[in-house]
């Protein structure tokens, strides 16, 4: 249950840090996008009984915030996470310069599917278009960020109550 908790308290602010203190940081077009890093982290790392309640809730919180049509998130991190999944069955994944690589093409796939959603739900090429054209820079900051925000993302939903209030050296009474 924590795991869920955490996770749930690591969307929001995510999605709070990326919408109001990071908003057009470094560019109007390219942004920083926490939640998709903790979607790839629960893509390598965890199982779908446990991953697959968050990736929705994430995806809720993102369609809720966004200007978007409602479910294009929720659709997005959820084929990202089968793709992911089926991609990892078939690979031997590993840390470091693997991630950079890993977290690009979520990066890439993600706006793919995003494109083509807008494509289908409104019928105009210039969303897409427009989504397409920053899609490299994205997934450049995206694979930067992960590789900083990874390693916090796998500890984090690791904690328990226990480890956040133990003293951490000698305590006197």
């Amino acid at each position: 249950m924590a795991f869920y908790v955490l996770m749930a308290i690591y969307g929001v602010l995510a999605i709070v840090l990326q919408t109001t203190w990071f908003f057009g940081i470094p560019a109007s077009s390219v942004q920083f996008d926490f939640v998709i890093i903790a979607v790839a982290a629960l893509s390598f790392y965890s199982e779908w009984r446990r991953a697959l309640p968050i990736i929705f809730l994430f995806g809720l919180f993102v369609d809720i915030s966004s200007a978007g049509p409602f479910g294009i998130s929720m659709v997005s991190y959820l084929v990202v996470y089968g793709v992911m999944r089926t991609i990892i069955a078939k690979i031997s994944f590993q840390a470091g310069v693997a991630l950079l690589f890993w977290m690009a093409m979520i990066s890439l796939l993600n706006s793919v599917v995003r494109s083509l959603a807008l494509l289908a739900i409104t019928g105009k090429i210039i969303f897409p278009e427009v989504l397409m054209k920053s899609a490299p820079a994205q997934a450049l900051l995206d694979a930067a960020t992960a590789f900083a925000l990874m390693p916090f993302i796998t500890w984090y939903w690791d904690l328990t109550w226990e480890k956040i209030t133990r003293p951490k050296g000698l305590v006197m009474k």
